[in-house]
Order: C-alpha cells, then sequence, then structure tokens
C-alpha cells in the first residue's frame, strides 16, 4: 500500500476506535436514566458521521462534573440553615386532600406549604407589565430579579430604565439572566446597570472553554421578587413579542402575581440560583424575609427543577396531582413532548373517565418542535382526552387545573427539555376560587382554538405523518 492509502486505513481506523469509545462514553454517562434517548445518541453518531459526534458534543454530554458541583452547593445551603421565613402558619383541609403532593413538593428544598396569598393571573403580557411596573416604581429596599429572556426592544428599555432609577433611589437590585436566553442583546444593556450598582449575574455564562458543558443546561425561569411582599412568576420574559404578538396573531400567555409569605418561596429561589452563581449566601438575612401578614386565601409551594437534581420534581408533582384528578384536568402547554411517566398518566387518567383537555397551538414558534408534538395527540385522542389546537396566534402559556381546585403554573414547558434539561420553576396553588378563574382563562383560550376530529386527524397527509414520527425519534435530544 501506497504513503496515502496507509493513512486513510489509519484515519478511518483511528475514527472507528473514537466512535467506540463515545458510545461507551455515552452509556456510561446516561447511567440507565432514559434508553430512548442513550440509543438515539447512539445512532445518531453512528448514522452522522463527525456531525453526530459534533451534535452530541454540544447538546448531549450529561452532567456529571456539574451534577457534582449543584450537589456540593446543595450541601452548603443545608448546613447553613433554612432560610428566615416570617409568617403565621395555617392550616387547611385542601391542602390536607392532597397530602402526598404536598410532601412530594416539599422534599427537595423544604419549603413548606406557604398560607394567605393573594394571587392575580395574567393571561396577556400587557396586563402583566401593567401590574409589575408600578410594583417596581413603588420599591423601597429592594429588587431581586431572574429572567430567562430579556429584550433589547421598547419593554426591555423600559424595564432597563426602571431598574436604573430605582437604585439611584437607593433601592437593593439584583438581576440574574440566562446567557443564551439573551444572547442577542448587547453587552452595553447590562453595563449601563452595573455602571450604577445593578448587581447583574449571568446564569451559567457561556464561553468557549466552558461551551460544551453549559450550552444545553440553561435557567428557563422567571422570578420577580419586590421588598419581599410581591412576587411575579410565570411564562411572561421581558420582550416585546409577549405584548405585540407573532406574525400570525397574539403571543398567549399566563403569569401571576402574588402577595403574601409564598412571595417567601419565590424569594428563596432566586437566593438559591443567586448564591450558585455569585456564592453569596443571602438566605439568613432576616431584611429580605420581612414579616408577613395574610394577604388572601391562597395556600400554594413553590418548586424548583434542576437537571442536576436526581428527581425531576416539577414532572413528578403535575403527574401527581393529575393522578389525583377526579373530574376534570385542563391543561395548556406550548410544546406536548412529553416523558414516557407524563404520557402514561395523561393516559391512565383519561381512560378512567375524568374528563381532561389539552389545549396546543395550531402554529407553534418551533417547527421541529411542533411535528413532535403533533406525534403525540393520537396517543391521547385514543385515551379520551380532548385535543384543542388554538388558532388565533401562539399559545405559550403553562397552566394545569385539577378539579376546579388546585392550579399549577409557572416557567416550565409539558416537553422533555423543560423536565430534564432546564432549570425551571412552579407554583401549586391550592384554591378553588383561583382553579376557577385559571379555567376560565383556559375556556377562553378552547373558544379560540379548534377541536381535533379523531377521524379527520387519523386522514392527515402521510407526509405530515413521516416529518411527526421523525422529529419524534428526534425528540429525545431537542
Amino acid at each position: 500500500m501506497d504513503t496515502i492509502t496507509v493513512i486513510i486505513v489509519l484515519a478511518i481506523i483511528v475514527y472507528i476506535a473514537f466512535i467506540i469509545r463515545l458510545i461507551i462514553s455515552i452509556i456510561i454517562s446516561y447511567d440507565n436514566n432514559n434508553p430512548v434517548r442513550t440509543i438515539a445518541w447512539i445512532l445518531t453518531v453512528i448514522l452522522l458521521p463527525l456531525i453526530g459526534v459534533l451534535l452530541y458534543v454540544l447538546f448531549g454530554r450529561n452532567l456529571h462534573k456539574k451534577r457534582s458541583y449543584f450537589r456540593k452547593l446543595n450541601k452548603k445551603v443545608k448546613e447553613k440553615g433554612a432560610p428566615y421565613f416570617n409568617f403565621e402558619k395555617e392550616e387547611s383541609e385542601l391542602v390536607e386532600k392532597y397530602e402526598r403532593l404536598k410532601n412530594l413538593l416539599s422534599a427537595p428544598l423544604y419549603l413548606p406549604v406557604f398560607p394567605g396569598n393573594k394571587i392575580d393571573l395574567f393571561a396577556h403580557g400587557r396586563e402583566k407589565f401593567a401590574a409589575l411596573f408600578p410594583d417596581l416604581e413603588a420599591a423601597k429596599h429592594h429588587i431581586h430579579i431572574l429572567y430567562y429572556t430579556i429584550g433589547d426592544d421598547v419593554i426591555g428599555n423600559k424595564f432597563k430604565d426602571t431598574l436604573i432609577r430605582k437604585r439611584r433611589e437607593g433601592v437593593e437590585v439584583r438581576l440574574m439572566y440566562d446567557e443564551v436566553g439573551c444572547n442577542k442583546v448587547p453587552k452595553k444593556y447590562f453595563k449601563e446597570m452595573k455602571e450604577v450598582g445593578i448587581e447583574v449575574v449571568v446564569f451559567s455564562p457561556v464561553r468557549f472553554r466552558r461551551l460544551l458543558k453549559t450550552i444545553n443546561y440553561r435557567n428557563h425561569k422567571k422570578i420577580v421578587v419586590i421588598d419581599g411582599r410581591i412576587g411575579y412568576t410565570g411564562g411572561i420574559n421581558v420582550k416585546d413579542e409577549y405584548i405585540k404578538g407573532v406574525d400570525w396573531g397574539i403571543w398567549k400567555d399566563v403569569h401571576l402575581r402574588m402577595e403574601g409569605p409564598g412571595t417567601q418561596g419565590l424569594q428563596t429561589l432566586f437566593f438559591i440560583d443567586w448564591f450558585y452563581e455569585s456564592n453569596k449566601y443571602l438566605m439568613d438575612n432576616p431584611e429580605y424575609y420581612p414579616r408577613l401578614e395574610h394577604a388572601g386565601d391562597n395556600f400554594l409551594q413553590t418548586i424548583s427543577a434542576e437537571p442536576v437534581g436526581k428527581f425531576d420534581h416539577i414532572m413528578m408533582g403535575m403527574v401527581e396531582a393529575i393522578m389525583q384528578a377526579k373530574k376534570s384536568v385542563y391543561i395548556e402547554s406550548p410544546y406536548f413532548v412529553p416523558t414516557d411517566t407524563f404520557l402514561d398518566a395523561v393516559q391512565i387518567v383519561g381512560l378512567s373517565q375524568v374528563e381532561i383537555h389539552l389545549v396546543m397551538p395550531e402554529k407553534s414558534d418551533n417547527p421541529m418542535v411542533q411535528y413532535a408534538s403533533n406525534s403525540y395527540v393520537q396517543q391521547i385522542l385514543d385515551a379520551n382526552v380532548i385535543v384543542h389546537r388554538y388558532e388565533a396566534g401562539f399559545i405559550h402559556s403553562k397552566l394545569i387545573v385539577v378539579d376546579d381546585e388546585l392550579v399549577i403554573a409557572g416557567s416550565s414547558n409539558l416537553d422533555i427539555r423543560s423536565f430534564e434539561l432546564n432549570f425551571e420553576n412552579n407554583v401549586f396553588i391550592y384554591n378553588k376560587e383561583t382553579a376557577l378563574k385559571a379555567k376560565k382563562i383556559i375556556l377562553d383560550d378552547i373558544s379560540n382554538s379548534k377541536t381535533v376530529d379523531p377521524v379527520q386527524w387519523m386522514q392527515r397527509p402521510r407526509k405530515a405523518k413521516f416529518k411527526e414520527s421523525f422529529y419524534r425519534l428526534l425528540s429525545p435530544l431537542m
């Protein structure tokens, strides 16, 4: 053989050896937690030479080192003691009815059930910002903010200018943002805040040397806490699109405002992520946990989920809540690419003669995820689930109502990325009045949707079915 042939043969042998080693690494990396994803990545690196390897290196690598780091931080948090909660406890028959759910949600961070909360639900970005800006203007002591996405646009600059003005008035302002979510925001935007003394922290910054470990695990949370008394969370980030909508209609979303002890739960979730990135521990400072009187009659639990944990606590909480349904379940989500556990729960409840509705978009902002979501529709239709496809624009809300008495809202979508790859936060609210308000939001959205006819759905084109099946195969990688 000539020299060139020898080099080619050696290169092929080296590449095959590399692929074998990579496959072994993939198998070990996923710890038997998700064999479907393991197989998907193995097929990707085999069938897509070089490209598949690059995709895995960028998006598929597991979190062993990062998980170890976060567990050490969690241990430090527990060693420092519980947060400085400051409110009067109260019992609730409705909460006790969901005792298993309560215990499940309390386990990760030892957060209690917070009584005495007033809850305002917002069904549009315009409603949220109409309430948020006056609350920011009224801040006296501190403003704490965590957002996945902030825009350098009209609403984003109004937001920035408000925070700068409050800092100049002497109010403490802390802002954490996700770098991937804010990748289009110029550095000048945050530099202006830092120059007036606002503490700005980037969650898991993406640098070239850290790119492979950080690009896939993002902080998708939305939290605002004002003076330790008022809190905001939900699905609405700070960008014009949440007000102006999309090319094909409105941007439909849900956010909530709370007053009362539950704000201390959001404060704690913010402080934990702040500690992760800044190494500054603030949960033992009573200035951030003022004595709070009851402001309403909502009982709630705040919960976060991270890909570095042992369990998917938000997904587990949703499954437990749905499985306890006796009459009805109403669900809204922009993406429906569920884990097997969540899908099984929905099917079991549907087959148990519980009325269950799912509202999803007719047109999504992500065509690939849209096809993957569509691939699950037949399975839930077969289980008596009533599926509605929102036609007035893009529905981005993440909302679940169980038996007209339990509400689940927050940042988590019903997809594998939210359940397994992102840092998310949700609120579980035990209150019949609030549940009926949330249900009305969903019913209004159903009135702007078309209900899927099972017969017609079966007759959609083979080309569409092929795309759905193809992108479903890739769903563990999305």
